[in-house]
């Protein structure tokens, strides 16, 4: 008994020195995870997969066998690209159950990995664990002016946006591709409409001017992507949702008072007709995919000012048209006639007189202009957000136990994606965790386990579509206790 505690220390001892170890150190990189020699065996479990750079990663398993309890257990890691093979980053010992487990196992994890524990003599089967890059972005505008979400954007050449950001740890010169979401597509259907290549700080800038806009298939969502590479799968940024309008006809201007409501909210749409008070104008609407219809009817105020309140149930386009009518006058149509000379008296032989002759016509008068003038405004986009309920059960849990968040979407939205997305530790982001589809009746479930102890937030969001513009929920806060290894689910 004594010479095998004897010889379990020796053991102890010289594979913490392996785990302790420098990465450089060659001669402790092992090309794959070492086989079984002994009457043991590991599991081994990664959560979460995939995962954010910089999101947390809790690795946990159990060692099987006799005298599992108390046992060193040697964490390695293989990165993504790396022709060295594994090497030790972290030790802990099992527990009275012979389970472990590694809290923010390696620090910080931004690149694809393999893992695997080895323990008594034993060696678990490895795990791929996926990591995004962090994508952040930001937009600006002519003069500089940032286009946070929810902005109203121009087509046009002289409006020029810039989309910038970084990509960590992207790699110098990779591809950056800016894109669109296709209204016509699934949710996951994005039409590439700028490129870009990241600078040797990961940093990334394109520019754009946008040609079509929000009239022609709905609410813009607009992200940033970087595809994969050896070190990270592909990256997106949060998508942004816009309001792309046509440039305003300086004759007949239009502007919502909000370009965004919730559904069931009221707007009203205002602008000025060039050409003042009095004016008849017509206001048209249509739903995506659809043709523009008269809806109303006002005359212009003073200074040539309208507005027309508005109430849409989905996300709606619209356009104001002014006509008026002038009638022209039209000149004399004629000039008078000359009178006619008296005929002279007849003598006996006197001679007859001459007629007067006849006078000119005047000329006709021209007819004056057209009396019909029509403008048409440009086209303004009205997005109505969807209304998403939630409720969360529990919201304080153990580690590894699931929470399910529940509720409905108003309009109906059933077969649409929506997402369950967890806050960045930074407090800058949002990642999604979870996703589903909004089923029947509107309704929608999703379910995530926690395995980080503490609080983190997280929210229930759906992204635009060409019905309606997305939207989320209030952030909620889940907290995790912490438990004892050989409780987390295996």
């Amino acid at each position: 008994m004594h010479s095998r505690h004897t010889r379990g220390v020796s053991l102890v001892a010289t594979v913490a020195l392996v785990a302790l170890a420098p990465a450089s150190a060659s001669a402790h990189r092992i090309h794959r995870p070492l086989r079984p020699v002994g009457p043991h065996r590991l599991s081994i479990h990664a959560q979460p997969n995939p995962i954010v750079a910089g999101d947390p990663v809790v690795i946990f398993g159990r060692l099987f066998g006799r005298d599992d309890q108390n046992r060193l257990v040697v964490l390695y890691h293989r990165a993504a690209g790396s022709p060295s093979g594994f090497v030790p980053v972290q030790t802990t010992q099992t527990d009275a159950s012979g389970a472990f487990e590694f809290s923010r196992a390696d620090g910080r994890v931004d690149t694809n990995r393999e893992w695997y524990v080895a323990s008594a003599g034993a060696a678990s089967a490895s795990v791929n664990e996926r990591v995004a890059g962090l994508v952040t972005l930001t937009v600006t505008g002519p003069g500089g002016v940032s286009e946070p979400d929810g902005s109203v954007l121009y087509t046009g050449h002289g409006y020029v946006y810039t989309f910038a950001g970084s990509d960590d740890p992207g790699p110098s010169g990779a591809r950056v591709l800016l894109q669109r979401q296709a209204a016509a597509g699934g949710l996951d259907d994005w039409v590439t409409i700028g490129r870009g290549t990241l600078d040797a700080g990961g940093a990334l800038s394109i520019t754009h001017s946008f040609v079509i806009p929000s009239s022609s298939g709905g609410d813009a969502n607009v992200r940033v992507f970087v595809p994969a590479d050896g070190g990270n799968i592909g990256s997106p940024s949060e998508s942004f949702s816009y309001e792309i309008e046509q440039t305003q006809n300086p004759s007949l201007t239009i502007v919502p008072s909000a370009y965004s409501i919730d559904e069931r909210a009221s707007d009203t749409i205002n602008g000025v007709d060039a050409a003042g008070g009095g004016q008849l104008l017509t206001l048209y609407s249509h739903l995506a995919r659809e043709r523009f219809e008269p809806v109303a009817t006002t005359v212009s105020g003073a200074g040539g000012a309208y507005s027309f309140p508005v109430s849409p149930v989905s996300s709606t386009y619209y356009k104001v048209s002014s006509s008026t009518t002038t009638a022209g006058r039209r000149g004399p149509t004629s000039g008078t006639t000359g009178s006619t000379d008296t005929t002279g008296t007849t003598g006996t032989s006197g001679s007859t007189g001459t007629s007067g002759s006849t006078g000119t016509s005047g000329s006709t008068g021209t007819t004056g202009p057209h009396g019909r003038r029509a403008t048409a405004s440009a086209v303004a986009f009205v997005g109505v957000r969807v209304v998403l309920s939630v409720q969360t059960t529990p919201t304080a849990i153990n580690q590894g136990q699931s929470v399910t968040f529940s509720g409905s979407v108003t309009p109906d939205e059933t077969g649409r994606n929506i997402y369950l997305q967890r806050l960045n530790a930074d407090g800058t982001q949002w990642h999604t965790i979870a996703a589903g589809v909004v089923g029947s009746n509107s309704t929608y479930s999703l379910s995530c386990a926690f395995y980080e102890v503490g609080s983190e937030a997280v929210r229930v969001a759906i992204v635009g579509s060409p019905s309606n513009q997305g939207n989320a929920t209030a952030p909620i806060t889940i907290t995790v206790k912490a438990i004892p290894a050989g409780q987390l689910p295996q």
